[in-house]
């Protein structure tokens, strides 16, 4: 069964979607997504909370999880005019335990966390999607996915990872997440086995890169970068 709900996070932030699957291969792993914000010192109405205040790292966050199937992704905007907006997720199957950051402005770094259902043999799958809003155009044309998969059974299957950037509006469901773990043709995403070696993906305006261990309590740390150190070039959707 899918289940899906919205939520409002506010005017630059349409909402946080999930969606989630079961599943009964152990291919198929369940997935859980969660943001912790760390504690720190209060901020008033007119005091913008600095990082520290806002996120803790991947590492702390991962250290805290129970289950031996998880993924702890860290997220670090390094661009000066881009905000990663409007959150959703696909689960292919599993519970959501700490959810994706509503935004995550410049120069900020936040960190969710997706795990296995419990009682079940199962991992943690999916794919999750930000709009790149861009304050110079005041609006968002392209949306990142990044997709994440730990499995259950290691005899059989390994961590994976991809990144890539489509034109907004692209659905986070089931046909993106199957588009960027089956396809052999990587039109707008980059796809490789997680080993802890960089994947970076160039898209037309930004540059995505990540790196993502092969344990079952995994951890992805994802960077997006304005294209300072590759030449601009023209991307195929």
């Amino acid at each position: 069964m899918r289940q899906k709900k919205a939520t409002g996070y506010g005017s630059c932030v349409v909402g946080y979607t999930l969606t989630s699957q079961s599943s009964q291969s152990s291919h198929t792993p369940s997935v859980n997504a969660s943001q912790e914000g760390g504690g720190g010192a209060e901020t008033g109405p007119h005091t913008a909370p600095t990082n520290d205040t806002m996120s803790e790292t991947a590492e702390a966050l991962a250290a805290n999880q129970q289950s031996r199937r998880n993924i702890t992704i860290e997220i670090t905007n390094l661009t000066n005019k881009y905000c990663l907006l409007d959150p959703k997720v696909y689960l292919d199957s599993g519970n959501c335990h700490s959810p994706p950051q509503p935004t995550v402005r410049p120069q900020k770094t936040e960190v969710c966390n997706f795990t296995k259902a419990s009682a079940k043999a199962s991992g943690a799958v999916g794919v999750l999607t930000y709009d790149l809003f861009e304050k110079d155009s005041n609006g968002a044309q392209e949306t990142l996915a990044i997709m994440f998969s730990v499995p259950y059974d290691y005899n059989i299957y390994k961590n994976w990872i991809a990144l890539g950037i489509y034109p907004q509006g692209k659905e986070c469901n089931e046909a993106l997440y199957k588009e960027m773990y089956n396809n052999k043709e990587q039109n707008g995403f980059k796809r490789e086995e997680a080993t802890g070696s960089g994947l970076t993906f160039e898209g037309s305006s930004l540059d995505i890169k990540a790196t993502m261990s092969p344990m079952g309590r995994a951890i992805m740390k994802v960077e997006v970068w304005d294209k300072f150190f590759s030449p601009r070039q023209h991307q195929h959707y």
